[in-house]
């Protein structure tokens, strides 16, 4: 019976100060965004991949109600500015390089771009009659 109650206490506390560090590292399932539950560089891809594929949809249903095909010269135009401007910033002869976030680095420049057009595009729908600048009429494109 050598053991007395603070020696109990003082491991009980020490076990529990060590343990405390692994639980809040163990994300909870529920909890956060993709990113937040992500735990493996794949995991941050897909999400990152996820969230492109968000904003893609976002930007083609925009599209779609400025009376704009997905093939339009005028978003062929942007196409070629954005992948331009992803090559600029990844060089293709440099990927093996960039280690193994750049799947996941791609794909969050890639959204901003597209965030960056949604904006744009927005805007040509959101200008108020009697702007001198608006030179965009959502109504004279839909009788062309």
């Amino acid at each position: 019976m050598g053991v007395s109650y603070f020696w109990v206490a003082r491991l009980s506390f020490t076990l529990l100060v060590l343990a405390t560090p692994i639980t809040a590292q163990s994300p909870h399932p529920q909890a956060g965004t993709c990113k937040d539950r992500a735990t493996t560089q794949l995991q941050l891809d897909d999400c990152a991949n996820k969230e492109l594929h968000t904003s893609e949809v976002r930007m083609e249903s925009l599209l779609k109600r400025l009376g704009l095909k997905p093939d339009s010269p005028e978003q062929r135009a942007w196409e070629s500015y954005r992948d331009a401007q992803l090559a600029a910033i990844y060089p293709p002869q440099d990927i093996a390089s960039f280690g193994s976030v750049y799947p996941m680095c791609l794909a969050i420049l890639k959204r901003s771009l597209t965030e960056g057009r949604i904006r744009d595009l927005k805007a040509l729908i959101s200008s108020q009659e009697g702007d001198a600048c608006y030179g965009y009429r959502l109504a004279a494109r839909k009788s062309d």
